[in-house]
């Protein structure tokens, strides 16, 4: 049960794209302060955050490393204490400058927009470790995780790697990144671009979305990756193909 609520929670991590970021003011000494912010998760489950140098966030994580996200999905309707929402704690820390560019161009892959902030307000990357994870799945679906539950297999690819076979997909397959959309998130687009593969899923973004596709398996290596977005294609396809005879 702890295996699959860990499942759960950071499946609704990876289909997020904001969160409420908590750190300790330094305005008001020992309050939290808390903001919107838009975030990217790793295969570590770490979470990370592109801040403004002027935001007050900057300013209170340079003072303290305490942070707390906390994920919901806005869109449900009705009660929100009965739908699911994880609230992560942890430290967050500056990107080290050796990782900063292959971090970012990820970041910018799932975040566009984001690309234009290079320019202002000297802008960073914050990367959150997680101390321990609450995930509340519902009324009396409650647990805490502990870190070593929320951190998964490390894969033998890099983030250069993960450029490549993102690259890849987007010059050589974008019909089946159409396909895959279509089958996993029932959506039509003609230009659906990959941005981002983690061990666990892909991202694929369209209609200035992202849209978080989840594997069937982990893939730990570039031959899992293939096989997996193989099947999903094979998959979508033979769904159009038995759709289109009825």
């Amino acid at each position: 049960m702890r295996e699959q609520a860990a499942f759960e929670a950071r499946t609704l991590v990876r289909q997020s794209n904001v969160c409420v970021i908590s750190t300790i003011s330094k305005n008001l000494a020992g309050y939290p302060f808390g903001s919107v912010s838009p975030f990217m998760s790793d295969n570590e489950g770490r979470l990370v955050f592109y801040i403004a140098g002027i935001a007050q966030h900057s300013r209170n994580l340079s003072e303290d490393s305490k942070v707390c996200a906390t994920v919901f999905d806005a869109a449900e309707q009705g009660d929100q204490n009965a739908h699911a929402r994880v609230t992560i704690v942890g430290d967050a820390t500056l990107v080290p400058e050796d990782e900063c560019e292959a971090l970012l161009a990820r970041y910018e892959r799932q975040y566009p927009e984001a690309v234009s902030y290079r320019q202002a307000h000297d802008f960073a990357l914050w990367r959150m470790d997680v101390k321990r994870v609450r995930y509340i799945g519902g009324f009396g679906h409650i647990f805490w995780i502990e870190k070593d539950e929320w951190q998964q297999a490390q894969p033998q690819w890099d983030l250069n790697d993960e450029a490549n076979m993102v690259e890849h997909m987007n010059q050589d397959h974008r019909d089946a990144n159409r396909l895959i959309l279509k089958l996993t998130h029932n959506i039509e687009a003609q230009d659906v671009t990959m941005t981002t593969i983690l061990t666990d899923g892909c991202y694929l973004r369209a209609n200035e979305k992202n849209h978080y596709v989840q594997f069937e398996k982990h893939c730990l290596d570039a031959t899992s990756v293939r096989k997996e977005l193989v099947r999903l294609t094979k998959a979508a396809r033979e769904l159009k193909a038995e759709l289109s005879t009825i």
